[in-house]
Parts: C-alpha cells; structure tokens; sequence
C-alpha cells in the first residue's frame, strides 16, 4: 500500500499516511472538504481492508469547520470499523491546553466511539 502525504497549509491540515501510522494535524477549513477528504478516507478504506496489526493515529487539529468535522467522524468511524473487526487501534487526539474547543470535540468523539481515543495537551 502506497503512503499518503498532502501538505498542509492556512485552510487544510498536512496528512501523512504510512502503513500502521496516519497522522492529521493543522487547520481544517477547506473551501471544498468533500474533494480535499475524498482521497483520504479511499486511503483509510483500502487501508482498513488489511491493516498492520497495530494502526496509530495522532490527530492534532487547530482549527476545524463543520464541513471538515463531519470527514473526521467519517475516518473515526472506519478506524472504529478496524478496531471492531480485532485490529489494534490506538487514536492520540492532542490539543494546546487553552483550547476548550478542539478539547471538548475530542471529548465528544471519544464518548461517540468505542475506539481508544487518549486525549493529550500540547505542551
């Protein structure tokens, strides 16, 4: 499976996909999130159907719209699908500790899924 690296910049965030490691970080406020995010959750599709043995996500977003928020429980949604299907599945969601609002998402979706969602402050 081929890796997955879109560089980031002022409105998407950088995603670096490798076998057994996806990492988002950045700002999330694209002018079209369904053909930015497209190419990514193929990416975790193709990857999910025969994942290493242990998937690490590092999700580190410091700003996100609501376009882009509805992609990011949609690839929650296909790694909890992993983590179902006996998968090991670990998610990092950080945030800066002044954030209340990239931390309650992250509260939000950690109750809304099964998946281990750890939740760290950026120090």
């Amino acid at each position: 499976m081929n890796n997955l690296y879109i560089k980031g910049n002022s409105k998407t965030p950088e995603i670096d996909f490798s076998k057994g490691t996806l990492k988002i970080s950045g700002r999330s406020i694209p002018e079209d999130a369904v053909t930015f995010y497209r190419p990514i959750i193929k990416w975790i599709e193709n990857y999910i159907a025969q994942p290493e043995k242990l998937t690490e996500v590092s999700i580190s977003i410091e700003y996100i719209n609501s376009g882009s928020n509805r992609f990011l429980y949609n690839i929650l949604t296909l790694l909890e699908k992993c983590y179902f299907d006996g998968n090991k599945v670990n998610i990092t969601w950080y945030y800066e500790e002044d954030d209340d609002t990239i931390k309650y998402l992250g509260l939000d979706f950690k109750g809304l899924f099964k998946v281990p969602i750890s939740l760290v402050i950026i120090t």
